[in-house]
């Protein structure tokens, strides 16, 4: 892995994007951030290089980090929109990492393009290996919609042990016609990597307004999709689904039940599928597909409850296989 850096140029056009449009406002604005990230760069074992973002507790507070947290983000966005998400974490005596997933945000790779199913499982293994030797504890993985299809499905097919596993609005179930999957295979067969616009309307994302301006304005936002990404969903959600009995970590689910991105009845049926002893759910009836992003009062719910869990389960960390 590359040294961290902050003087990489991609990187910092996407930090400054971000800023600029305001898409890591939360508890922590834009204009004032309370834990700057160190940028770098990982060169995948094909050689596509993915953008990284570390921060770290405050080392006034804590001597030592408690844990550490590996973010996963969704489709078509990047890891500079959970600024906020950091800042919460880091408040909370965690360090955090979090990467572009290939072909989004500043990463390199093909525009939303799967070249197989499992391989943003398999870059988010290099990630965990590299976090792994610096850090020598087991990670706590965080993965919001598609990042929490491709957390929950590391956890469950048990591709590396984590110490917990967080989920946000996963992407575990689509609503998708006849129709629609008839396209698809077509697309799969004749032009996997062709880029079709992103079925994702901003207006269901959130409830507040700036948050939906920011995302529409974000220019690392990706507007495309192809139907190698979309096969990746479905092939995963159905193994995740098959899977989530073999779960071996403390799971929370955060959910909106008014999610229109993705289904949230697949976040019930892997609730119910995951070991009773292992999972907490918060469902939160009225609220949209990006839950850290929402409007007051219910992100400040939302926090609370990811904080209040993390608390819960800030116990000494496991130590790492040998």
């Amino acid at each position: 892995m590359a040294q961290p850096t902050t003087d990489d140029p991609a990187s910092a056009a996407a930090a400054g994007a971000t800023e600029a449009t305001g898409a890591t406002s939360g508890p922590a604005t834009a204009a004032v951030i309370a834990h700057a990230p160190v940028q770098g760069r990982q060169r995948m074992r094909d050689g596509t290089e993915l953008l990284l973002r570390t921060w770290q507790p405050d080392p006034g507070r804590f001597a030592e980090p408690l844990g550490s947290v590996l973010l996963v983000h969704g489709l078509a966005e990047h890891a500079g929109r959970y600024q906020h998400v950091a800042d919460l974490l880091c408040g909370l005596g965690l360090r955090v990492r979090a990467f572009d997933l290939r072909g989004h945000g500043a990463s390199g790779g093909a525009r939303m393009v799967a070249d197989h199913p499992d391989i943003y499982l398999e870059d988010l293994a290099e990630v965990y290996d590299a976090a792994l030797r610096g850090w020598n504890e087991l990670p706590i993985l965080l993965g919001h919609s598609m990042g929490g299809l491709i957390a929950a499905r590391f956890a469950t097919a048990r591709v590396r042990q984590v110490r917990a596993l967080v989920l946000s609005s996963p992407a575990l179930a689509l609503r998708l016609s006849q129709p629609m999957l008839a396209l698809h295979r077509v697309l799969l067969t004749l032009a996997p990597r062709l880029r079709v616009p992103n079925p994702i309307d901003p207006r269901h994302l959130s409830h507040d307004p700036a948050m939906v301006a920011a995302y529409r304005t974000d220019p690392l936002v990706q507007t495309t999709i192809t139907a190698s990404v979309l096969e990746s969903f479905i092939r995963g959600m159905a193994q995740s689904q098959a899977d989530a009995a073999r779960l071996e970590a403390p799971m929370l689910m955060l959910v909106g039940g008014a999610d229109r991105v993705v289904d949230p009845a697949g976040s019930r049926s892997f609730f119910d599928n995951a070991p009773p002893d292992l999972r907490e759910e918060v469902w939160y009836p009225h609220g949209y597909h990006e839950i850290f992003n929402e409007a007051q009062p219910l992100r400040g719910e939302v926090f609370a409850a990811l904080s209040d869990w993390l608390k819960r389960h800030l116990h000494p960390s496991a130590s790492p296989p040998a």
